[in-house]
């Protein structure tokens, strides 16, 4: 694996650790954040192995659709969650009337390990040189 990808995907690893602990410790807006860099830096790590290097989340979102959903590399489940797992984070980060309940933050973390998982699969059936 390119060691950038490796990179996107340890750092994917340590948000979705990071997502659990503060889930632990009952921190649901937090949670909505390091769910979301789970999802995120999974993203990443896909674009690159098709040597896309986006410089905004929105574009990172973008050219996931295009390049894994429209051509049923991943299904349009996996779409769904990184557009519900980016929406909890801005409300999260940057709304402060902004609630999670206990039952939403558990499907953020469910969604990310999810994702990263499917990140996992990919790449196991699709080794990067």
């Amino acid at each position: 694996m390119k060691e950038q990808i490796k990179r996107f995907v340890e750092r994917a690893e340590d948000a979705l650790g990071d997502a659990r602990h503060l889930y632990q410790n009952e921190r649901v807006l937090a949670v909505a954040n390091r769910a979301y860099y789970t999802v995120f830096y999974c993203v990443c790590a896909l674009l690159a192995s098709e040597g896309i290097y986006p410089d905004k989340h929105q574009t990172a979102r973008a050219k996931f659709s295009e390049f894994f959903i429209e051509n049923a590399r991943f299904d349009v489940q996996a779409s769904k969650i990184v557009g519900n797992s980016f929406a909890a984070r801005q409300a999260a980060d940057y709304d402060l009337d902004a609630f999670i309940s206990d039952a939403e933050a558990r499907l953020l973390l469910d969604d990310a390990k999810t994702f990263y998982d499917l990140t996992l699969t990919y790449f196991a059936q699709n080794p990067v040189a």
